[in-house]
This record gives C-alpha cells, sequence and structure tokens, in this order.
C-alpha cells in the first residue's frame, strides 16, 4: 500500500507532497514534510559513514509500520515515497517517476519555474498520480 509521495529540491524545500491510503490524517503538512526531509538527510549521512568507502546514501528502509524507498538526482532531487513494509523495493520506480514523468512534464515545461511547487504542473500530477495507482501494490498490504 503507498501512503506519501515527496519531491525535495536540494535545498530540502518539499516541491510536491501526495497523499494516499493513510489511516491517520497528516495534522501539519508543512511539519511533516521538514520531518521526512531530515530524516532523508539523516539517514544519507549515516549510510556514508558506516558504509563501505563510495557508499552514495540510501536506497530505503523499513519500520514495522511503513517502509520509505528514496531515490536522489544527480541535481539534488530527492524522491520519496512510504509504503506498507511489504512492500518490494521501489528505487526503479522513483526513477521513472524521475526520468518519464518528472523531466519530461516538470522540467521540460517552459512554464515551470525551477524550486516552484510542482502541484502547479497538472501534467505532471495527474500522470503520477495514473502511474501510481496502477501500482500492484498501491491499496493493498503486502505481506512482509
Amino acid at each position: 500500500m503507498i501512503y506519501n509521495f515527496y519531491i525535495f529540491s536540494r535545498v530540502r524545500k518539499c516541491l510536491c507532497r501526495e497523499e494516499w491510503n493513510r489511516t491517520k490524517p497528516c495534522a501539519d503538512v508543512r511539519e511533516e514534510a521538514k520531518l521526512v526531509s531530515g530524516l532523508l538527510i539523516t539517514l544519507n549521512s549515516f549510510a556514508q559513514q558506516m558504509g563501505p568507502p563510495k557508499t552514495m546514501g540510501f536506497m530505503s528502509y523499513s519500520t514495522p509500520q511503513y517502509k520509505m524507498h528514496s531515490f536522489e538526482t544527480a541535481t539534488g532531487y530527492r524522491f520519496v515515497l512510504t509504503t506498507d513494509p511489504g512492500v518490494p523495493d521501489q528505487h526503479d520506480c522513483l526513477k521513472q517517476i524521475y526520468a518519464d514523468l518528472f523531466v519530461e512534464h516538470v522540467i521540460k515545461n517552459p512554464m515551470y519555474q525551477i524550486g516552484e511547487d510542482v502541484s502547479k504542473c497538472t501534467a505532471f500530477t495527474t500522470r503520477l498520480q495514473s502511474f501510481l495507482q496502477t501500482r500492484p501494490f498501491f491499496a493493498m498490504l503486502m505481506s512482509s
């Protein structure tokens, strides 16, 4: 089951946030985005310090309640998906969202200003929702 999707800029600004299938509504979206961004920075730093030489960062981590999948582009954008813990690795899914949806419908959009809220790019958000809703685990709990 997919819970949230985020895109963060290289300066940690939340450019996009989508939510589905959550049982507990978010009380403060801005605060939640800050917490997720800070967690990404911490986990990335931890992975680089504890991992073997040339460790680039982390791709996912799990708790008993959820799993966070992450993909960072060469330009510093971070794509994040939170799911139930039984969902398999989504690194390739996030790469596909970046390459096929974000680059095509946001970066190449002449009306888009770098650093703006991505939700203004309706072609992107519509295709993102369609893409994620067709994933086999979109609204189904996966067993670990």
